[in-house]
C-alpha cells in the first residue's frame, strides 16, 4: 500500500512540476507594459531599447518622422504595403547658411550627408518589398523649401548638385531649360521613383506672397521641372488634391482586407471640406485673383494653403496639417484657417505639429477639437516648439505626450523659463516611429536614434489603447 501511494505521490509531483513548467513558458510570452498585458511575442513590436527597430509587417500601420534637421519628412506605410512620403526636407544646412531670423539645428546625422539622402536610406531600410523600389505616393503639403526642397545661389557649396532636363549632372543649373537641383524631393525621386505626386495644384492658382518673390519662383521651378523629368523618365503623376474624399489616397495591394482604413482630405490651397459628403468651401480665402491684385499689402503666408488631411485605421486616428496657422486673423479673418478646420475633425490619437509647432499655430480652437494624446514636432529651428503653443496642446490634453524631432539649448531654456519644462517630453531627439497593430486597436511610439544610420531604438512607449 505504501508503495502504491509512493507511485501516486511521485506521478502527482511530476504532474504538478510540468504544469508550472508550461506556466512558465506561458510567462515567456507575455510582456507587461503600461497599457496592459499581451500574450503573443509579435516580431514587429517585440523590440528593446538598443536594438533595430524591425521591419514593418503586413496589417500594421507605420507612420515615420524622418529627422534629418533641415525640416519635416514623414513616411507612410499603410496596412497592405502601400507606401506615402509626405514632403522632403530641404532647408540649407544650418552649419553652412545664416538664416537671419533665427537660428538652425544641426543636420543629423552630421552635415556631410543631405537631408534628402537621409530620407532615401531610411525609407530604403524599411520600405516593404512590395512597394519595389518606389513610392506609391508623395504629398506635397505646402511650397516651401523645408518641405519640397530650397532654391540658394550657394547651392554648391552645400552640395546640390544641378542637374539638366534629361537628369544628366551639369555644372551649373539652366531653370529656364528644365534644370534642378539634388535637393528635396528631387533627391528622394531620383532614388526612389514615384507613382503619383499630390500636391494644392499651380500655385498661380491662389498663390501666397512668396509666389511674387524670386526666390520663391526659382523654388517652384524646381519643383516644376523635376516633375517635369520625373514624368518623362519614371512615369510620375501630378495630381492636385481632391478635398472632402477618401478614394484619392488609397491603398494599392489589398485594399480590401483593411477596410477601416482610410484617408481623409480636409484641405488645400485655402479651400476647406464643410464635412457633408464631399462638399468644399471655396469661398473662404479670396480667390486667385484677389490674392494677385493684394499680394503686397495682404502678405498671405503660404503656409494657410497647406494640405491637410487625416488617417484612420479601425479606432485610430491621426491628423496632419502641414503649416497651417492662424496669425494675421486680427486683420483679416480668412488667415486662420485652423478655425474652419477645426469644425470637422475630431479627437484623434496622434498629430504631426503644425508648422512645427512655432507660436502662429496650434490654435486653441483646433487643439480642443483633435485633443492629442500625442504630440510629434518636426524640429529644425530654434523657435521650435514655441512655449504659448505647447501650453495649448497641454491645455487640450494635460496627459498628452510631446515629441520633438530636435531640440536647440537656447530654445530649452526659453521653454523652461517660460513654465513649459521640456524634461517632461516623451522625447527631444530623434526618427519617431508610430506603430499602429493590426485592425488599429492598439498602437507603439518608438524613438530611433538619428545620430548614425542604425536605426536602434532609444525608447519605446506603449502598448496605447485606440479610442472608440
Amino acid at each position: 500500500m505504501k508503495i502504491r501511494y509512493l507511485i501516486i505521490a511521485s506521478c502527482l509531483i511530476a504532474l504538478l512540476a510540468g504544469c508550472n513548467a508550461d506556466k512558465e513558458k506561458d510567462k515567456d510570452k507575455e510582456k507587461t507594459t503600461p497599457g496592459g498585458t499581451e500574450t503573443t511575442v509579435d516580431p514587429a513590436i517585440d523590440v528593446q531599447v538598443g536594438q533595430v527597430l524591425p521591419a514593418w509587417q503586413e496589417g500594421y500601420l507605420d507612420i515615420h518622422s524622418i529627422n534629418g534637421g533641415r525640416g519635416e519628412a514623414f513616411y507612410y506605410i499603410f496596412p497592405d504595403g502601400t507606401t506615402m512620403l509626405c514632403d522632403a526636407a530641404g532647408a540649407p544646412p544650418m552649419e553652412q547658411y545664416e538664416y537671419g531670423d533665427s537660428p538652425g539645428v544641426p543636420s543629423k546625422p552630421n552635415n556631410a550627408i543631405n537631408s534628402g539622402s537621409v530620407i532615401v536610406q531610411y525609407i530604403q531600410h524599411y520600405a516593404p518589398a512590395v512597394s519595389n523600389g518606389r513610392l506609391d505616393y508623395f504629398m506635397t503639403s505646402h511650397y516651401h523649401g523645408d518641405h519640397i526642397g530650397s532654391w540658394r545661389s550657394e547651392y554648391a557649396q552645400f552640395g546640390w548638385t544641378p542637374y539638366n532636363k534629361d537628369g544628366e549632372k551639369v555644372s551649373s543649373i539652366n531653370l529656364n531649360k528644365g534644370g534642378f537641383l539634388l535637393n528635396g524631393i528631387a533627391e528622394v525621386g531620383l532614388s526612389i521613383p514615384i507613382d503619383k505626386v499630390l500636391d494644392r495644384g499651380d500655385w498661380a492658382d491662389r498663390p501666397s506672397a512668396d509666389y511674387f518673390e524670386e526666390s520663391g519662383q526659382k523654388r517652384y521651378a524646381l519643383y516644376v521641372n523635376y516633375l517635369d523629368y520625373a514624368a518623362r523618365n519614371q512615369g510620375t503623376v501630378r495630381e492636385t488634391l481632391q478635398i472632402g474624399h477618401d478614394d484619392q489616397i488609397v491603398m494599392k495591394h489589398d485594399p480590401a482586407k483593411y477596410s477601416t482604413f482610410k484617408i481623409r482630405t480636409i484641405a488645400s490651397g485655402g479651400d476647406i471640406w464643410t464635412g457633408s459628403g464631399t462638399d468644399v468651401n471655396t469661398t473662404y480665402v479670396p480667390d486667385a485673383a484677389a490674392c494677385k491684385a493684394n499680394h503686397s499689402a495682404w502678405a498671405i503666408n503660404e503656409n494657410i494653403f497647406s494640405n491637410v488631411f487625416t488617417v484612420k485605421y479601425g479606432n485610430f486616428d491621426w491628423f496632419s496639417g502641414g503649416d497651417i496657422q492662424y496669425s494675421g486673423k486680427s486683420g483679416y479673418a480668412w488667415k486662420d484657417i485652423e478655425q474652419p478646420i477645426s469644425k470637422v475633425v475630431r479627437k484623434v490619437e496622434g498629430m504631426k505639429a503644425c508648422h512645427h509647432g512655432t507660436s502662429n499655430t496650434n490654435s486653441a480652437a483646433l487643439l480642443k477639437a483633435l485633443k492629442p494624446d500625442f504630440f510629434i514636432a518636426g524640429v529644425w529651428r530654434d523657435v521650435q516648439p514655441n512655449p504659448a503653443t505647447l501650453q495649448r496642446v497641454y491645455d487640450a490634453n494635460p496627459s498628452v505626450r510631446i515629441f520633438t524631432t530636435n531640440l536647440t539649448d537656447s530654445n530649452r531654456a526659453t521653454l523652461k523659463n517660460e513654465g513649459v519644462d521640456p524634461s517632461k517630453f516623451a522625447a527631444t531627439g530623434g526618427h519617431v516611429v508610430i506603430r499602429v497593430t493590426p485592425g488599429g486597436a492598439k498602437y507603439y511610439i518608438y524613438v530611433l536614434n538619428d545620430a548614425n544610420m542604425e536605426y536602434k531604438v532609444k525608447a519605446k512607449y506603449g502598448p496605447f489603447t485606440s479610442y472608440l
